[in-house]
């Protein structure tokens, strides 16, 4: 009789889904329509509910209506922990032997960020780990090893595929020799389907639904593949990828209706499809368009709204823009006054942008230009982890602290 009462006062007061489960959000498009935001007024600024020590990694926060989770490393170790979303008191934490090192002497804490689903806690290590926990108590269900199992390469920074949970299956981009792209068994571990690889890379697949079922879209080492989620089969391939290959594609697919955008960087551009089916019901993408320095996405996944899109432009180290691109043409609407790189949220008509620098900018979701509303200081540097937004606040990382943000308080 307690829980349901507080259920749905979260539910009034945060909208119709005060959670964010999985890698970009209850919609899988880092977006939230039901988010209520407010913007402080003007000498005011957000309050920080709580902070606590984090650990290295790049994974993002996920939140459900009881457990805030983060994956991070703590030495040697990986840890999965779960935490009270509104005091940062922790529940329970799982942790292992971690054994990554980069090749290239950057992080070696987790990328992929986990999900909780059917009171299953998800994750994925750099080192090709996959771990099922009970959501209660982080007790271990079941472990399945990619790389030992499927060859799944560790490519330049390690394994990145965030859990995509589609009913009682759960999806990674493995990558190995024989196996592209492997679903298990949500509550078992057990192995459903693979598919036909084309290499894994840095993005995360995302769903996509059609009157023939569920399908699954990816943006993988070679290109742009869509499996139908029942058994993974092969529906519809292209190529799209770099002349270089020293090079990843690391934005996951953004889903519009019945469209989708890629985006990556390395010589490859944006691309939009629609997606037909005919009278017997067998579908297919079609190119709209492909471009090159429209919006050339490296690491941060875009947001839409209306018609228009709005990501980060160009590779990180060499400091990218803000963009906002006409999505039926992929023209340039307006590009934003250098803040360096970082991720982006939309709640409703605003943007929430988390910069590697930690500072948070809301600004306004409009093709007519870029309006910053606030502007605040909220991390340290190295703040490159995707950030979550649930129950009226922000969480987000960097590579000392952990913080909880109000959206709705101000000081």
């Amino acid at each position: 009789m307690k829980i349901v009462p507080f259920i749905f006062c979260c539910l009034c007061l945060y909208g119709s889904d005060p959670t964010w489960p999985k890698w970009l959000g209850p919609n899988h498009d880092g977006t939230n329509d039901s988010f209520l935001l407010s913007v402080p007024p003007s000498g005011k600024e957000y309050v920080v509910d709580w902070a606590i020590k984090a650990g290295r990694g790049w994974a993002s926060p996920v939140c459900s209506l009881k457990h805030l989770i983060l994956h991070e490393r703590n030495g040697d170790n990986e840890v999965i922990r779960a935490m009270n979303p509104f005091t940062g008191k922790e529940a329970w934490r799982f942790s292992y032997e971690s054994g990554y090192r980069d090749r290239f002497g950057m992080e070696d804490g987790p990328r992929s960020t986990p999900c909780i689903a059917k009171g299953v806690v998800v994750s994925h290590g750099p080192q090709g780990l996959v771990h099922g926990l009970s959501a209660t108590d982080g007790s271990l269900l079941w472990k399945v090893d990619l790389d030992r199992q499927y060859s799944s390469p560790q490519g330049f920074f390690g394994r990145c595929s965030s859990p995509l949970v589609l009913g009682d299956l759960v999806v990674f981009d493995a990558g190995g020799p024989s196996a592209g792209m492997v679903a298990f068994d949500l509550l078992t571990g057990k192995e459903r389907w693979s598919s036909t690889s084309y290499g894994n890379d840095y993005s995360s697949a995302v769903p996509f639904e059609t009157s023939s079922g569920s399908k699954i879209l990816a943006f993988v080492r070679e290109g742009f593949l869509a499996l139908d989620a029942k058994n993974g089969k092969e529906f519809f391939f292209e190529r799209f990828r770099s002349p270089i290959d020293a090079s990843v594609n690391a934005a996951s697919p953004v889903v519009i209706g019945q469209s989708v955008l890629l985006s990556s960087c390395y010589e490859v551009g944006a691309g939009f499809w629609n997606y037909s089916e005919n009278p017997e019901g067998e579908g297919g993408f079609n190119t709209v368009w492909k471009k090159k320095n429209a919006l050339d996405c490296h690491y941060s996944t875009p947001v839409s709204l209306g018609g228009f899109v709005y990501g980060f432009h160009g590779r990180q180290e060499r400091g990218p823009l803000l963009r906002c691109i006409r999505l039926k043409s992929g023209n340039v609407m307006w590009e934003a006054p250098s803040m360096g790189a970082g991720n982006l949220l939309r709640a409703k008509d605003k943007l929430l942008v988390l910069t590697d620098e930690g500072e948070l900018i809301v600004a306004k979701a409009s093709p007519d230009g870029f309006f910053a509303l606030h502007r605040q200081q909220v991390l340290g540097t190295g703040a490159r982890g995707h950030f979550a937004l649930a129950h009226g606040r922000l969480y987000a990382k960097d590579k000392r602290r952990l913080v909880c943000l109000r959206l709705d308080k101000f000081e």
